[in-house]
């Protein structure tokens, strides 16, 4: 029987601490978290969970054969080092790190090649259906070597980033970290061999700023009733991510709401990236077109759709896909790895140096927006 630790056990990671112990021989052994009396609620369907409010007692004081660690993203980084000792298969959420001195204190562990390979981050966007597809036409020479990306992300569900805690960029490092994260992995993946050297980027705040006090509530706001960010107005445009908690127009709102970044790589071919968290609802757009020689692959994470198109004939070829079910099915596959990596059968497909990498592009686009320079990797 494998034991299950989790180390924090949010809205993300408890149905994937769930999913794992659905399969044959996990069993969820201990929980370490704040929020005690909400956890046994959570896990009151498991038998002889114990609880904790300390990760490092429950380190030692449970026999475990992997953990979860689902923190607040501030604090990934302190548990990767605490739990590193154990030498135990981590699912890690991402993003790995959210500054510099969080990086740097993790590059060591990712080094191993041996305790990498026993992390896998939560990148289900490179394990998709979607991505493979993709993946399977590059190799296959269809459109040639990958001459040029072009990627995208226009987050429809971005309220949160204004309204909720995640407007912190102290607990979260920001959206480059947020985000981008996912989009920069996938395209590495995508490109396999060929690594990132350098990065520029710009970043703007056009909508979500304003005048009104830190701290406001829609509950307490005289301009809620005409404020169209305001949780009864959303709430009436049919936005499930309406919330009551901050002014997206006070003067502690955090996050750009648009940015763009320019990847060279190491064969010299570059890379264009811009997110976007203004747009709502059939606007949403997530994906990107790999363009070669002979073909261009175009693929959108909301549709399911992967579209390939042959430049010198009118044929083309379309694939679909089913969207939603956990990250396009990343979700899914990321479990089926960790189980694996668990059991001895496999090495993680998504590993630490891999999040590393992706951490320390977002960190340089952070550092080339603020201070208008290129960044090398």
């Amino acid at each position: 029987m494998y034991k299950i630790g989790v180390i924090g056990s949010g809205h993300r990671m408890t149905p994937i601490v769930k999913k794992i112990a659905d399969n044959e021989g996990f069993k969820i052994q201990a929980v370490c978290d704040p929020n005690t009396e909400d956890m046994k609620e959570k896990y009151a369907e498991y038998d002889g969970v114990h609880f904790y409010t300390d990760a490092s007692e429950m380190l030692k004081s449970e026999k475990l054969d992997c953990l979860t660690i689902g923190t607040r993203c501030s604090l990934h980084t302190d548990f990767m080092l605490l739990t590193a000792r154990y030498g135990l298969p981590t699912f890690l959420e991402k993003p790995v790190c959210i500054n510099e001195q969080q990086l740097s204190a993790l590059e060591a562990l990712g080094a191993s090649p041996d305790f990498s390979n026993k992390v896998v981050v939560s990148f289900p966007l490179r394990n998709t259906p979607i991505v493979n597809c993709v993946r399977d036409i590059i190799r296959s020479g269809k459109i040639g070597h990958v001459a040029h990306v072009q990627a995208y992300n226009n987050v429809p569900y971005a309220r949160c980033y204004y309204h909720g805690w995640y407007r912190d960029e102290n607990e979260t490092g920001g959206l480059w970290l947020q985000k981008a994260t996912h989009d920069f992995d996938y395209i590495n993946s995508l490109l396999e061999e060929i690594q990132p050297v350098r990065i520029c980027a710009v970043d703007s705040k056009q909508v979500f700023y304003g005048d009104m006090p830190a701290n406001q509530k829609c509950s307490e706001c005289p301009r809620a009733k005409e404020c169209p960010e305001s949780a009864q107005n959303v709430a009436q445009y049919g936005d499930r991510y309406a919330v009551e908690e901050g002014c997206c127009f006070a003067v502690d709102t955090g996050n750009q709401d648009s940015g763009s970044a320019i990847v060279e790589y190491s064969n010299g071919m570059h890379a264009v990236y811009s997110q976007d968290f203004i747009a709502r609802k059939g606007a949403g757009k997530r994906g990107a077109r790999l363009i070669g020689y002979y073909g261009t692959v175009e693929f959108d994470f909301n549709t399911g759709v992967v579209q390939l198109y042959y430049h010198n004939s009118d044929a083309t070829e379309t694939y679909r896909f089913p969207t939603g079910h956990g990250h396009s099915g990343g979700d899914a596959a990321l479990i089926r790895n960790f189980c694996d990596v668990v059991a001895g059968r496999d090495v993680s497909h998504s590993p630490l140096s891999d999040g590393i990498l992706s951490a320390k592009m977002c960190l340089c686009a952070k550092k080339s927006a603020a201070e208008k320079i290129f960044c090398e990797i």
